[in-house]
């Protein structure tokens, strides 16, 4: 595989991470959000036994770092943090109404802003079919050992 091919690839990967962020941007702006706060809050909808370890692994960011943002999160009303009942060191973090609403108005924006620009939904369901098959042939990639022939350069 050439390595233009390759690069041209990566770019096309960033480009698109950074197309869809300014897509939110307005969102973003509107209600004091950002990714990284709507993924969490999308964590928490997913789990309700979700732990800041659980969370912190999920969205591959520090623990450390998930604590300061879950508790504005906590402290904005989007989340809660629940004592388990069955153990007392452990904390669930668990969604609220009010985060329920804003993941939901979070959908309605972001297919508002799609429809503006695709007529149906074949388009970028082959999109992600290749992107999917991308992912795949990366993934196999990223499994297959690492010899001492690889660094036969």
């Amino acid at each position: 595989m050439e390595w233009e091919l390759i690069r041209e690839s990566e770019k096309i990967k960033a480009d698109i991470q950074t197309a869809g962020a300014s897509l939110m941007q307005p969102f973003y702006e509107k209600y004091g959000m950002n990714f990284l706060k709507i993924s969490v809050i999308t964590e928490a909808e997913l789990n309700e036994n979700l732990t800041l370890n659980v969370l912190a692994q999920n969205v591959n960011k520090a623990a450390a770092n998930m604590s300061v943002i879950v508790s504005n999160l906590v402290k904005d009303g989007y989340l809660k943090k629940v004592t388990s009942t069955y153990d007392r060191r452990v904390t669930y973090i668990q969604i609220t109404d009010k985060g329920r609403d804003i993941l939901q108005k979070s959908r309605l924006f972001i297919i508002k802003r799609y429809e503006s620009v695709m007529s149906d939904g074949k388009e970028i369901r082959d999109l992600i079919n290749a992107a999917g098959t991308y992912l795949n042939k990366l993934l196999e990639a990223n499994r297959k050992m690492v010899t001492a022939d690889s660094f036969d350069l």
